[in-house]
C-alpha cells in the first residue's frame, strides 16, 4: 500500500502573473513534496501541462528565459501582448490620456476584422516552445486543464488529447487569442469560469488541495472614462468573484505578491518566479501537516477497504 499520498494542484489563471506558478513548482520539488495530479486554467494550463510533462522546474525556467529573453525571437506573441500594456492607471496628465486613448482605438480595430489580436498561429507560437506533441493522457504526472465553451456556455475539463491544442484553448483570452475549435466545441480561457481550478482537482485527484491564486487585484480608484474603461472594469470584478469558489474550495491556498502587477509583464518573469517561491515557502509547515493528515487517514480506511473487497 502506497502510504504517502501527494497533493493535488490547482493552478489559477493570471496572465503573465502565472509565471510565479513556476516558483511554486520549484520549492514543492526541492522539499520533496509530492505531486499526484495537477489541472490548470489558462496560464496555469501551461505551466501546469509542461511541469506534468516533465517533472523539472528548474529545466521550465531556463525555458522561459530562452524564450523571453530580450534578444530571442521566439513566441512574439507574448511581446506582442506586452505592447498592449495600459499606461499606468493612477497617471491622468493629458498624455497618458491620449495614449490611452489610441491604445484602444487600435485594439478595437483589429478585433473588429478579426478573431483576437493574436492570431492562432501566433497563440501556438507561445504554447510550443514549452509542450512537446504528446496526448494529455500520456504525461508523467496526471493533469488536465479546463476551458469554456462558448457554444453551450459549460466549463470543459480536458484530460486526453493533443495536449497543445487543450492548452491553448484554456489560454485563449477572449479578444486577445481566438476561440479553438475542438469537438463540436468553440473553446475559450478557462478563467472565465474557473479562475483557481480547484473543483476539477478535487474530483479527479486523491490528495490535499492546494490552490495557487495569481490573479488581479480589485482596484478601489479605477479610470472609466470610455465605455472600454467600462467593460474592462466589469471583467476585473467578475474574475474577482470568480475566484472565491476555487480559493474556498482549496484545502491551502497559496498566493504569490504578483496581484498588483500586470497581466501583460512577461518579460518581469524573474521577478515573478522568485514571488512564487516566497509564497510557496511559506505554506511548507502547512502543506505538510495537510499530508501527514491524509496519509493518516489513508491507513486508517485501507482495512474497511480491504475487507470490502474481501466479501
Amino acid at each position: 500500500m502506497n502510504q504517502t499520498p501527494g497533493i493535488s494542484l490547482a493552478l489559477g489563471g493570471g496572465g503573465a502573473r502565472g509565471i510565479a506558478h513556476i516558483g511554486v513548482l520549484k520549492v514543492l520539488e526541492r522539499e520533496g513534496i509530492p505531486v499526484d495530479f495537477i489541472v490548470g486554467s489558462s496560464i496555469g494550463a501551461l505551466v501546469g501541462t509542461a511541469y506534468a510533462i516533465n517533472p523539472d522546474a528548474t529545466v521550465h525556467a531556463h525555458r522561459l528565459a530562452e524564450v523571453l529573453g530580450t534578444e530571442s525571437t521566439s513566441a512574439p506573441g507574448f511581446k506582442l501582448l506586452g505592447r498592449v500594456r495600459q499606461y499606468e492607471q493612477d497617471r491622468s496628465d493629458l498624455l497618458s490620456r491620449l495614449i490611452r486613448f489610441a491604445g484602444k482605438e487600435v485594439f478595437l480595430n483589429l478585433i473588429l476584422v478579426r478573431k483576437a489580436l493574436l492570431s492562432e498561429k501566433d497563440t501556438r507560437s507561445c504554447i510550443e516552445p514549452f509542450l512537446s506533441e504528446i496526448d494529455l493522457a500520456q504525461t508523467a504526472i496526471p493533469c488536465a486543464v479546463t476551458a469554456v465553451d462558448l457554444i453551450s456556455g459549460n466549463r470543459v475539463v480536458l484530460k486526453q488529447g493533443p495536449a497543445i491544442q487543450a492548452v491553448m484553448a484554456s489560454c485563449a483570452v477572449p479578444g486577445f487569442m481566438p476561440p479553438i475549435a475542438l469537438n463540436d466545441m468553440l473553446l475559450v480561457d478557462g478563467g472565465v469560469i474557473d479562475t483557481v481550478p480547484s473543483g476539477p482537482a478535487k474530483e479527479n485527484g486523491t490528495g490535499p488541495v492546494i490552490g495557487v491564486d495569481v490573479g488581479g487585484l480589485l482596484s478601489q480608484q479605477p479610470i472609466i472614462g470610455d465605455g472600454v474603461d467600462a467593460i474592462n472594469r466589469t471583467a476585473e470584478i467578475m474574475e474577482y468573484h470568480l475566484s472565491r469558489p476555487g480559493r474556498e474550495l482549496a484545502d491551502i491556498l497559496i498566493e504569490p505578491d504578483v496581484k498588483h502587477l500586470h497581466w501583460t509583464d512577461f518579460l518581469n518573469y524573474d521577478d515573478f518566479i522568485e514571488r512564487g517561491e516566497q509564497a510557496a515557502a511559506a505554506k511548507l509547515d502547512e502543506i505538510r501537516k495537510a499530508l501527514k493528515r491524509a496519509r493518516r487517514k489513508k491507513i486508517l480506511d485501507w482495512p474497511s477497504k480491504r475487507q470490502g473487497k474481501n466479501k
